[in-house]
């Protein structure tokens, strides 16, 4: 998998989580800061855990349950993929899809993390910029590159200040132009019109249980 479909794909996750518990949790009222703190940690947690990973890569979920999920705003990225349906399904019924939504991104990201060598693949973040205390929306932009010298790819996270604990989190990635919380929209409005909200759900449970291989890609459920 080309380094861009393999970011393409984590940045799908991030775009798209219960808040740690304070030994973990990454304190930072800019989102700037945050997100380029939450990257270096991922990427030397997954270093660091090298050994394990390779043993069991079912411990890719560990670390992007640790280390990512707190700062993905998962539930309003879940809400925006229901698009249209949102307001004819049931509470309860959006609850459990949020939370399905949730582990399927996890196993997503945890897919899209097989491809990362921490030899060949580095973040660089832009300076911060456009941004104030006043700021609820912001966009942090950064760069993947990859030695061999390919062209590096744009990434562009959007944050949102979360009204109620004020902390920040990320809800979509465009890659190089392109937004992935809309593909994604547009990828699960076309299973919703096909299995209804309820066979998602199983559908995307199903994806979320599947066992992480080697060989795995990511992909969405048909």
């Amino acid at each position: 998998m080309h380094v861009i479909k393999w970011f393409a794909s984590i940045g799908l996750a991030l775009a798209l989580v219960a808040m740690p518990s304070q030994a973990q949790q990454i304190k930072s009222d800019n989102p700037f800061d945050l997100l380029e703190q939450v990257a270096n940690k991922t990427f030397e947690r997954i270093a660091e855990d090298r050994a394990k990973i390779d043993e069991d890569l079912d411990y890719l979920r560990t670390v992007v349950n640790d280390e990512m999920m707190p700062y993905v705003d998962w539930q309003f990225a879940a809400n925006k993929t229901l698009g249209r349906y949102y307001k004819d399904t049931p509470e309860e019924q959006r609850r459990e899809y949020q939370k399905v939504f949730r582990d399927y991104l996890i196993a997503t990201y945890a897919r899209a993390f097989l491809q990362y060598d921490e030899s060949k693949h580095k973040v660089e973040f832009a300076p911060e910029r456009g941004f104030d205390d006043e700021s609820r929306v912001t966009v942090v932009r950064a760069q993947i590159v990859e030695e061999g010298g390919r062209p590096p790819i744009r990434l562009d996270f959007r944050m949102r200040k979360n009204s109620n604990d004020g902390i920040w989190r990320a809800y979509d990635l465009i890659v190089e132009g392109v937004s992935l919380l809309d593909s994604k929209q547009a990828e699960m409005a076309a299973v919703i019109r096909s299995n209804g909200v309820e066979g998602t759900i199983e559908l995307l449970r199903e994806k979320a249980d599947q066992q992480i291989k080697a060989d795995d890609e990511v992909d969405v459920p048909q």
